[in-house]
């Protein structure tokens, strides 16, 4: 249980931290909180450590308190089931602490945790709300361009009650190209990628990010297909890039139409389209293998090299050959309560409609940044105007 005694509002960070003499590495170890989905605790956001003896310290959810609130968290630690039974790993043991890092604040930030969030509203008034989507999965190391598609931008204000609670879903990005039949997409809806044809062609493609989204309603994105009014803004993820072929672009995620992605060689006119208000994109070499509503579409089992879309209000396609790129998926920020809205993403379309106000930008960062495109995982970030 986290108490806030102070008399103002408090950011806090729920982080576990290795300790010195541990002998069994972190990426051994799985983590669960709050009996959400269970995730591997390297894979999960470094911070600072704050015991002097401390070997790691990863980020186990992030929140915010109003004075005298209270939240409860739990949390199961144990052996990843593929630990190796080798030296490295037999007869080791783990030791951590967690810790509670809180700081005065009025914004709040939400890193990666591969977890639902929870925003409880510490006193009634409007709230700013930004989100980013997470980048698809990186291609070949030989490419020219081989980045993943980046996350986009959404941003907001809405009036919120004391004691409200507010559910926040952060975009994981996808994994890069790799020579496996499957590579798990970006938490949040990202599709994913891999090998269909390994007998033939030994080539994977990458996977999709995963969207964030902000919602009123407990779920990850695709799970409220029948509780839209409860979705307040989302930022789409990137579509994953192709595993092969010069200058292919992948596509961004966000705006109001995520980017499709683009191919080479033999393959101009065959890649993943991006997903819309209304639809998910879908494969156009194959007419098929489409997105859904906040999901991106896996790699088509029929081809190779295969890739996954990003996730979405509607995800992006991923495609079935080498020399093309995954579709991203689109942003939301069509929910009548909020105002002061739009939507940024990277050479996209624009929109000039209030419910669908999108800007293009050649703005991408890792770190996240207010009106530009999100490379890596997704972000989200709450602020108190008044």
């Amino acid at each position: 249980t986290i108490n806030n005694t102070c008399n103002s509002m408090m950011g806090y960070s729920l982080n576990l931290e290795e300790l010195e003499g541990s002998t069994l590495a972190s990426k051994y170890i799985m983590t669960m909180v709050n009996d959400k989905t269970y995730v591997n605790m390297a894979s999960l956001s470094s911070t600072d450590n704050y015991y002097a003896n401390s070997v790691e310290s990863r980020v186990l959810a992030t929140g915010s308190l109003g004075p005298n609130a209270s939240i409860n968290y739990s949390l199961r630690l144990w052996m990843d089931e593929a630990t190796p039974m080798t030296t490295e790993a037999m007869n080791k043991s783990f030791s951590s602490k967690v810790v509670v890092v809180a700081t005065p604040t009025k914004p709040v930030d939400f890193d990666f945790t591969g977890t639902e969030q929870v925003f409880t509203v510490p006193q009634t008034g409007t709230y700013k709300i930004e989100t980013w989507g997470a980048q698809g999965g990186d291609g070949s190391t030989a490419l020219t361009n081989k980045r993943g598609g980046t996350g986009g931008y959404s941003v907001g204000s809405v009036k919120l009650k004391e004691d409200e609670k507010i559910y926040i879903n952060i975009g994981g990005s996808g994994k890069n190209i790799s020579q496996v039949s499957t590579i798990p997409g970006g938490y949040n809806g990202g599709g994913y990628g891999g090998i269909t044809e390994k007998t033939q062609y030994f080539q994977g493609g990458g996977s999709g990010g995963g969207a964030t989204h902000v919602a009123t309603k407990s779920g990850i994105l695709s799970a409220l297909k029948n509780y839209k009014e409860n979705i307040l803004i989302v930022s789409g993820g990137g579509g994953a890039a192709a595993f092969c072929g010069e200058d292919v672009a992948n596509g961004d995620g966000g705006g109001y139409i995520g980017n499709n992605g683009s191919s080479s060689g033999d393959w101009l006119s065959m890649f993943g389209y991006g997903g819309t208000q209304n639809a998910g994109g879908y494969d156009n070499n194959t007419n098929s293998n489409y997105g859904t509503f906040g999901q991106g579409s896996n790699l088509n089992e029929n081809g190779y090299g295969g890739n996954g879309g990003g996730g979405g209000y509607y995800g992006g396609a991923g495609t079935n050959r080498s020399h093309s790129g995954g579709g991203g998926g689109s942003g939301y920020i069509g929910n009548s309560l909020l105002t002061n809205k739009a939507m940024y993403c990277y050479n996209c379309e624009e929109s000039s409609e209030e419910s669908t106000k999108t800007i293009s930008t050649t703005c991408a960062e890792e770190t996240p940044t207010s009106n530009c495109a999100k490379k890596g995982n997704g972000y989200a970030r709450i602020t108190y105007i008044g």
